[in-house]
């Protein structure tokens, strides 16, 4: 605060009852710090007036743990919720919990997930790498054709409401009418493989082809890190990359993250205040006008948030009177509605704009939220309950769809569609459009698929460690300073 704020004081006339209203028994907390060092330095100067050595590390060992007696109340009166503990708010919003818990607990929340990397994990991973690169490289499916990438990545969408009638009547119109056109790709089969991360596990997967870290998030933990990318692949081919966020960009360290995958621009807050439910109409109708500005080709991330919880809204719904046992069910039945004529009226606006043709679309869910079984009153989740969809309009390349894939299958099909199979990384994943082996491997090592060779499990579950490896011991870091 400048130094003549100070003797402002006539600004504080009538503040009084706001400002001890606001007080909270906690606060005091603030003061306790000091205090309590006080009394532990002042106790000890008397005990040892002259200090040797051995008193200083006692000294400092006290200090340290002093420091995390204080900093423990952070942990025990907060509920171990998701967003009010510390761990979970370090983990989604680091700038926010910074604020509010400071570095100290973030230096707790580091000491729990961080790992450093033994000399057998890095020998064993630059070994792996050193193999692959050794292998042929891959035959072009396709000549360079220059069209736009336009990646949807839809909050919480799921396979099963599609195609899927209630009450004889479609939850999801225009999915649904997507599946049955001829120049669309369409796999219902798509395992998630998010972890700590969740939807920022989801642009890891598909933006760099690597599968998250073992515990914590990788977005939070390893944000800054060197990483091969889809990005970068397509600079190489001339496009500019284009981030959109309905929230903002702090939100799953997500300005880091972008810079590090290679996105030249990023645009936040695309739901332009509206609330989370509603954010996707938003999303779509200010994204447009800057994509019709853009230098094309270009690749368009567009990130939902509509789909995130399954709550009331004031939706005009054709299932508003549908009575099931589970409401939250409901609640995401209408919330996919809304979802699917947002992205609908996305779809007309490109095609009315002229970008539709030019451009290649995805579509595709982050991860299961409402999985299948709840709708049907099953307590007992399947990996199959978990599905989410995978849309491709106007893939230049066709192949069958009705295998299981695994969301890191889609990083190496989106470089063969786009004519960047000759990057230099295609990913842990197998592409769509190269005998792809209808076998995917969740995070807890469950398989899904026609997995009928033990060697391709047995691969891979290797990925997940491999990819665990590399993240954490930044080895495309080396890749690029040689």
């Amino acid at each position: 605060m400048p130094v003549t704020s100070y003797t402002m004081v006539d600004n504080l006339e009538g503040l009084g009852p706001s400002v001890w209203n606001s007080i909270q028994w906690i606060d005091l907390w603030i003061v306790f710090p000091s205090i309590a060092f006080l009394a532990y330095y002042n106790k000890f100067m008397k005990l040892f007036p002259a200090r040797d050595c051995r008193t200083d590390l006692k000294l400092l060992a006290g200090s340290v743990l002093l420091i995390f007696m204080i900093e423990a109340p952070s942990y025990i009166l907060h509920k171990p919720t998701e967003y009010a503990h510390p761990h979970g708010l370090y983990r989604n919003e680091i700038i926010r919990a910074y604020k509010q818990f400071g570095f100290i607990n973030y230096w707790i929340y580091e000491v729990k997930y961080l790992r450093g990397c033994t000399t057998e994990e890095k020998m064993y991973a630059t070994k792996f790498m050193e193999t692959l690169k050794q292998k042929k490289p891959v035959t072009p499916l396709i000549e360079d054709h220059k069209k736009n990438l336009i990646l949807i990545l839809v909050e919480s969408l799921q396979s099963w409401p599609i195609n899927l009638l209630v009450d004889g009547k479609e939850i999801t119109p225009c999915l649904n009418s997507l599946t049955k056109e001829g120049d669309v790709l369409y796999f219902s089969k798509v395992l998630p493989q998010v972890k700590g991360g969740r939807s920022a596990d989801a642009q890891l997967l598909l933006n760099t082809g690597l599968l998250p870290i073992e515990t914590g998030a990788t977005a939070s933990l390893y944000a800054t890190h060197e990483y091969p990318s889809l990005p970068k692949a397509l600079a190489v081919h001339g496009y500019t990359s284009i981030s959109f966020l309905c929230d903002d960009k702090a939100y799953w360290n997500q300005e880091a993250t972008t810079k590090s995958y290679g996105f030249e621009k990023l645009y936040d807050h695309m739901a332009k205040g509206e609330l989370m439910v509603k954010a996707d109409e938003n999303l779509f109708k200010y994204s447009v006008p800057i994509l019709e500005k853009e230098q094309q080709p270009f690749y368009a991330q567009l990130v939902t948030m509509s789909g995130h919880d399954a709550i009331k809204t004031d939706f005009q719904s054709q299932f508003d009177n549908l009575k099931l046992e589970n409401v939250l069910v409901k609640y995401n039945l209408i919330i996919t509605e809304y979802v699917d004529r947002c992205i609908g009226e996305f779809i007309k606006t490109l095609k009315k704009d002229g970008l539709y043709e030019k451009s290649i679309i995805v579509i595709t869910g982050d991860h299961d939220a409402m999985s299948y079984n709840r709708y049907e009153g099953r307590e007992k989740c399947e990996l199959s309950d978990r599905y989410v969809p995978l849309f491709i309009l106007n893939s230049p390349l066709k192949t069958k769809c009705d295998k299981v894939i695994g969301q890191s299958d889609i990083y190496p099909s989106l470089l063969d569609i786009m004519g960047a199979d000759d990057y230099y990384f295609r990913g842990l994943g197998e592409s769509i459009f190269r005998n792809q082996s209808d076998c995917a491997v969740y995070h807890t090592g469950e398989n899904a698929g026609r997995c009928q060779e033990d060697s391709i499990i047995r691969k891979k579950k290797e990925m997940w460690k491999l990819s665990d490896i590399l993240i954490r011991m930044n080895y495309f870091k080396s890749c690029v300073e040689r």
